[in-house]
């Protein structure tokens, strides 16, 4: 077959399941509004005018997806490991106390005192992942019970920090805001709060995706997510590849919520942001486990976020629509997705023969 032609085709399936399933979720949602006596072309106006219909709206739609992107790539990173992170949230609650307390602490210039912060939240952020990764890999504990339980444990420490010695002794429960010269500075153009933490999204998509295409340890890590009994006779260490892939998806996920911290909100406050960890799942799903379709997962879901704002000021219907919308995605991304990897699964059973590299390549 035609190489160019091949590529082709593996794209536009790789699209049109997503697409498909989005398609789906605006039927649903058109039976829903209709349902309520709401026109369905009015309310999905609306909802593209809250998205995308003014700078402003932009700048919404940017500011939601920005962490989105991260915790989708927190997802995809780990699973092309082999490994399902469900811990973005405690994750990114690692990285947003981090971030808190250093972004006090450190009275460095500007550019170099925002990237130092981001990078000790990363750090946070990775440690709590890879501590899921030794649980597996040393005693057997399933990634998905301890990156629930590790979930608990920094979000309810978190709280604990935030509410003695990183205290800002403010109205509002948390920590103090951070210096001025470590915030991360806001786009402009009219774009409302949306900040150049979205550079760092973009940017943190782009080296996951190198890093797992382009580099040996990437391809080691992915023969260990698609065949562990051949990386293992490759003599990749399974600890090394789980720390690895859990690791460094929970500094993307660290990361996240030290951008948080830095530029949406100046500070950490009791409650901070939550579910961004679990929503970073619908993202990857969304973008194929691909840190590139991540961008357009945080996108789309950062859209539908602002639009669902818009929505319900505009015609009265309740923004939790939205969430309906997600959920249909969702479910149908899920169950195609768990078909592919039977699947495959059935294919690599099938071909004894085949090469840990060729079965790592071959799935993108």
């Amino acid at each position: 077959m035609n190489p160019l032609r091949a590529r082709t085709g593996a794209a536009l399936r790789a699209v049109g399941t997503p697409a498909a399933a989005l398609g789906v979720s605006l039927v649903v949602g058109t039976v829903i509004m209709m349902i309520s006596g709401v026109d369905p072309f009015a309310g999905y106006r609306s909802l593209l005018d809250g998205a995308f219909g003014s700078p402003q709206a932009l700048g919404r739609t940017i500011q939601n997806a920005t962490p989105l992107i991260l915790t989708g790539v927190a997802v995809a990173f780990a699973f092309r490991g082999g490994l399902f992170n469900i811990g973005g949230d405690g994750q990114f609650a690692a990285g947003a106390t981090a971030a808190a307390w250093a972004g006090v602490t450190l009275g460095l210039p500007a550019v170099i005192g925002p990237v130092a912060v981001l990078l000790l939240g990363a750090l946070a952020g990775g440690l709590v992942g890879a501590l899921a990764g030794v649980l597996k890999a040393r005693f057997g504990a399933h990634e998905v019970v301890t990156t629930i339980m590790l979930n608990l444990i920094v979000a309810n420490l978190s709280v604990w920090l935030l509410l003695n010695p990183l205290s800002g002794h403010s109205p509002v429960p948390g920590s103090a805001f951070v210096n001025p010269s470590n915030r991360l500075p806001l786009i402009g153009g009219d774009l409302g709060g949306a900040h150049w933490g979205l550079a760092m999204a973009l940017a943190g998509a782009v080296v996951a995706s190198v890093v797992l295409w382009r580099t040996p340890y990437g391809l080691e890590l992915r023969v260990s997510g698609l065949a562990p009994r051949a990386a293992r006779y490759a003599g990749v260490s399974p600890t090394v590849a789980a720390v690895a892939a859990l690791g460094g998806g929970g500094a993307f996920a660290g990361l996240a919520g030290a951008g948080e911290v830095l530029g949406t909100y100046g500070h950490m406050t009791v409650p901070f942001v939550t579910n961004l960890g679990f929503l970073g799942i619908g993202v990857a799903l969304l973008g194929r486990n691909h840190p590139l379709g991540c961008v357009a997962g945080g996108l789309v879901l950062g859209a539908l976020s602002a639009g669902g704002q818009q929505m319900q000021f505009d015609i009265g219907i309740s923004a939790h629509l939205t969430d309906v919308l997600v959920g249909v995605v969702l479910l149908l991304v899920t169950v195609q997705t768990l078909r592919r990897g039977a699947g495959r699964s059935r294919a690599v059973d099938a071909r004894p023969g085949g090469t840990a590299a060729d079965l790592a390549t071959g799935a993108r």
